[in-house]
């Protein structure tokens, strides 16, 4: 058995921000660090210039931001159609840099945003949303805009009183003249083509409620004693919600050591759960596969299934047992530097030839918490051989994933416990 210790680094760099579609160059570290381009981050951090928290940096609810920028932004008495597009690009302009840092740090952490016309005006005191424009942003919550499959930085100016797309750009939503394009019955998917196009792709919420799966992810390996755990985001069509759920496990016996099968059977003994992501189900049986499937059912009465990766049980691979942070804990923390620390053990007549440590890390669902996290894997191909030493960013939740491989082939994949900063 043997000890090792290792600690991560993130670094940052500062640049200013604008609202421009222009090229933009990438921080080398995290803030926010949302992934998504389907679902809109929960939270975005906002740099207060103004009102009694001026000088500190603020996490928002991200509805709640669209809507204060949107009053600020909009006219409310404009038509339907404006008011949508309106809703959409301050929606993904504030989304875009919550996937891109640029290196903003003030009182109280890192921002994405400042709540200026550098940005966007934010301006909670004073400004909320009318019943107009909470509609527009209800309607259109889970619509994205991508190039590429990328999302796009969506600028946009007041622009000069003229006709349907006559300053139109290809990097600016221009606000008059788009007013027009809605005054002459265009939709708002149909301005955004005309100001945002060629290769634009507008993402539709689903019309059938579905479950994204964050974990397990794809040939996790696991003891015949060891517990599994599921986590997910639910995405349902605009206006709808979910009115049930359940999660059950499934099983089956793999085919040459793999778990890309096709038939699929309730565990045996059976796990079944009614209850929101995460789940953890417990007595997973050594040489089978398992797999978690959610079905939701929305307020249509529509139900559909989604299925997560594969996880193969091998009582023979090797061990990782993480004593800081411990698997299955929750620990708030501090100081931004700490010591990651696990023991190694093999089967009899085996040893430890080949290991990796991966750090992954996500934006916290809420202060303090990572449930239902959407995980994104940091070091991909770091080998550890001894320590190293940095920080973490704050407003994250980080874990370390160990895999392991012995002198008999066998492999173990092992998650550590969680580490939040700051303190909750």
């Amino acid at each position: 058995m043997r000890r090792l210790a290792a600690i991560l680094v993130l670094t940052a760099m500062i640049w200013l921000p604008a609202v421009s579609t222009a090229p933009v160059t990438h921080a080398a570290s995290i803030c926010t660090g949302w992934t998504s381009t389907r679902l809109p981050p929960p939270a975005i951090r906002v740099y207060r210039t103004s009102g009694p928290n001026a000088g500190t940096v603020q996490s928002v609810d991200f509805k709640t931001y669209v809507g204060v920028v949107l009053a600020a932004e909009w006219p409310p008495s404009w038509p339907t159609a404006s008011l949508q597009t309106g809703a959409i690009v301050v929606k993904e302009y504030a989304w875009f840099y919550a996937t891109t840092w640029r290196g903003g740090s003030g009182g109280g952490g890192c921002y994405d945003v400042i709540d200026n016309n550098i940005d966007q005006i934010y301006l909670p005191e004073s400004k909320s949303p009318t019943p107009a424009e909470t509609a527009a942003i209800e309607s259109t919550w889970y619509e994205s805009m991508t190039k590429g499959g990328s999302l796009i930085l969506t600028g946009y100016r007041s622009g000069e009183d003229v006709g349907c797309g006559t300053d139109s750009d290809g990097a600016h939503l221009m606000q008059h003249s788009s007013r027009s394009c809605a005054a002459a019955g265009m939709s708002a998917d149909q301005i955004l083509q005309l100001y945002f196009g060629p290769g634009l792709a507008i993402g539709k919420p689903p019309a059938q409620p579905a479950a994204v799966f964050e974990s397990p992810g794809f040939g996790e390996t696991l003891t015949a004693t060891a517990s599994a755990t599921a986590a997910w985001s639910e995405e349902t069509a605009a206006g709808a919600s979910i009115t049930g759920r359940s999660v059950a496990l499934q099983m089956a016996a793999p085919i040459n050591g793999s778990c890309l099968v096709d038939r699929w059977l309730p565990s045996t003994p059976p796990w079944t759960s009614t209850g929101a992501s995460p789940q953890t189900a417990t007595g997973l049986r050594s040489g089978y596969c398992y797999r978690f499937v959610v079905g939701l059912t929305g307020s249509g009465g529509t139900t559909t299934h989604s299925a997560s990766s594969a996880m193969l049980v091998d009582p023979l691979a090797p061990v990782a047992t993480f004593t800081n942070p411990a698997t299955g804990t929750l620990t708030a923390i501090t100081d931004p530097s700490t010591t990651i620390q696990w023991t190694e053990a093999s089967a009899p007549g085996t040893g430890i030839e080949w290991r990796k440590l991966q750090r992954e890390y996500a934006a916290q669902t809420a202060p303090g918490s990572c449930a239902g996290a959407q995980w994104i894997v940091g070091d991909t191909s770091w080998t550890v051989s001894g320590m190293d030493s940095g920080t973490l960013a704050h407003f994250f939740c980080y874990r370390w994933r160990m895999t392991l491989s012995d002198s008999a082939g066998h492999a173990g994949t092992w998650l550590s416990g969680v580490l939040v900063e700051p303190a909750a």
